[in-house]
């Protein structure tokens, strides 16, 4: 881990261990990555997305897990949301969200209404 990465806070390792909590190919490896993945970057604006980079854990399957947003949500009483975006197998970012002019907080996992995950069929 280089001096400008951080390992995930436990926060938001439980908001995307939540986000793959429903089963679908390649979600066991996803799942496996989040101990060992770190946080690479933040979002300027002062949000809670981070960007992630790969842990030890192992690649998903590039099929049927695809570059891009894997999983989405929306946060229970508040207007904003969540994306899990995975990169070549692996998980690579946290986005969070705000329709309102504010930075966005890191929701509590319990608030999330997760989306099924994205499927290429």
């Amino acid at each position: 881990m280089s001096s400008s990465e951080r390992h995930l806070s436990v926060e938001e390792q439980a908001v995307i261990l939540a986000l793959l909590a429903q089963d679908f190919p390649g979600a066991d490896e996803l799942r496996a990555q989040v101990p060992s993945a770190v946080v690479s970057g933040r979002c300027a604006c002062g949000c809670a997305t981070v960007d992630l980079g790969a842990g030890t854990g192992p690649r998903a399957l590039t099929s049927p897990v695809q570059d891009g947003v894997l999983i989405s949500a929306d946060v229970r009483g508040r207007s904003d949301g969540v994306l899990l975006f995975v990169e070549e197998g692996h998980l690579s970012c946290l986005e969070v969200y705000s329709i309102k002019d504010e930075p966005a907080t890191l929701p509590q996992p319990e608030d999330l209404i997760v989306d099924a995950p994205r499927s290429w069929e």
